[in-house]
């Protein structure tokens, strides 16, 4: 798995953090345990955010020793999947490799699409990650949405910094009970019930 926002000094590396952190100890509905790393779209020569790290150290995530680096074709080539941060960060890496489309989603939009995809119903990663792709269109990803669009805390301080994290972690929790991991399964059966009992099915 590819992680990707701009400079790969705040969002990306939470992101990578917390997803390595909640797939350590489980499989996909393959079998296959995942590997994750990040990058950005831009060459960044600086160091992580401060506020970045204290934001993340504060749920116990250590990013400290996280370098900065622009994401190269090998990283597209190799990912299974790709989760952008951004709209615009999908249109930048699809512009770099067209192939890159099926596999390239922002995190928000792979959320709210995996809701409609039960990984028991459908026979392999592949098959999940191509139902939970049906109907996109590239024409979706011209514009900044909130719906799809993780706000950028770069040097707007450890307030928007901590939403950010908060917001990735809600988020990289809500992929794991919708996606086709293990870990995901009772959680999701839970969360069914309760929709079904309110009428409303969604990530709450």
């Amino acid at each position: 798995m590819l992680v990707v926002c701009t400079a790969n000094v705040c969002r990306s590396p939470v992101a990578e953090a917390i997803l390595a952190r909640r797939l350590a100890d489980v499989v996909d509905i393959d079998g296959r345990r995942w590997t994750v790393s990040s990058a950005g779209t831009d060459r960044y020569p600086g160091l992580v955010e401060p506020d970045t790290v204290a934001a993340a150290a504060a749920r116990g995530l250590d990013i400290t020793m996280h370098t900065s680096r622009q994401v190269s074709q090998a990283d597209l080539d190799e990912a299974d999947l790709v989760l952008a941060m951004t709209r615009s960060h999908v249109r930048s890496l699809v512009a770099t490799d067209p192939a890159a489309w099926p596999r390239t989603f922002t995190l928000k939009e792979l959320v709210r699409r995996s809701i409609d995809v039960l990984p028991s119903k459908v026979g392999g990663f592949a098959d999940w990650l191509a139902s939970a792709g049906a109907g996109r269109r590239a024409a979706d990803m011209l514009r900044p949405s909130d719906d799809d669009d993780v706000v950028d805390p770069y040097r707007r301080g450890r307030a928007a910094n901590v939403e950010m994290v908060n917001e990735i972690e809600r988020l990289v929790d809500d992929l794991l009970i919708w996606g086709p991991w293990t870990a995901g399964e009772s959680a999701r059966l839970e969360r069914l019930a309760r929709c079904d009992s309110d009428s409303t099915i969604g990530p709450g």
